[in-house]
């Protein structure tokens, strides 16, 4: 069913929400850009479109050892693929499983990622280091913290490097800590995960800047 002429879309409720207060600043630049981005004018393209066409086997390290179904790596890892797999064009993501299969039988050393591809009969690695993983400041106040390298191995050039990029002291929320009393550490660890992956998957698919509004609405109302 096609969308009724009388209910606006995501971009109008974006900008009925966002002009007041673009307006109540004083923000004619901000007002100015909102208006284009509601007409569908900003999309960002993808930084690296090599995955397109390929299987692509995602795997996340914590240098800390932070492991387990539920550690960041581990959320991060598979919510990365599962973003590339929605949104990603052609691309053929490794299942997670086997991925950890074949690290738990190989007595993989953490440090060639290229062996995985192998293992796994991918034609790319995305591989994700996460260094310095925190997830309060203070003893009471949730804000988490990590560097991040993000590189993508492509084992049809012979493992060849062909994409690195890195995100020094990403941190969530932007807008300030969230006081522990708020959600559980278990959740608060998910959300982490799930917006880190989000800025690490865009590197390889286009996406619409009210991608960024609707994330950045999701982290306010957290």
């Amino acid at each position: 069913m096609s969308r009724s002429r009388f209910l606006p879309g995501p971009s109008i409720f974006a900008l009925l929400i966002l002009l007041p207060l673009a307006a109540s600043t004083g923000c004619v630049g901000l007002t100015s850009h909102l208006m284009y981005w509601a007409k569908g004018g900003h999309k960002i393209d993808a930084e690296f479109d090599g995955l397109q066409g390929k299987r692509v086997a995602v795997v996340c390290v914590a240098a800390n050892g932070d492991s387990g179904p539920h550690s960041v790596a581990t959320l991060v890892e598979r919510s990365v693929a599962l973003i590339l797999k929605e949104k990603g064009k052609k691309i053929e993501i490794v299942h997670h499983d086997d991925v950890a299969d074949w690290i738990d039988n190989n007595d993989w050393n953490q440090i060639d990622y290229r062996e995985i591809g192998q293992g796994v009969n991918a034609d790319i690695v995305l591989a994700i280091d996460l260094d310095g993983i925190r997830l309060y400041e203070g003893s009471t106040l949730y804000r988490g913290q990590v560097d991040v390298a993000v590189t993508v191995y492509d084992l049809t050039q012979d493992g060849e490097v062909v994409f690195r990029r890195e995100i020094p002291e990403y941190s969530f929320p932007k807008n300030g800590p969230r006081h522990a009393t708020e959600m559980s550490e278990a959740r608060f660890r998910r959300l982490f995960a799930q917006v880190l992956s989000q800025e690490v998957a865009k590197y390889f698919y286009d996406y619409s800047i009210e991608d960024d509004f609707a994330r950045d609405a999701l982290m306010i109302g957290g």
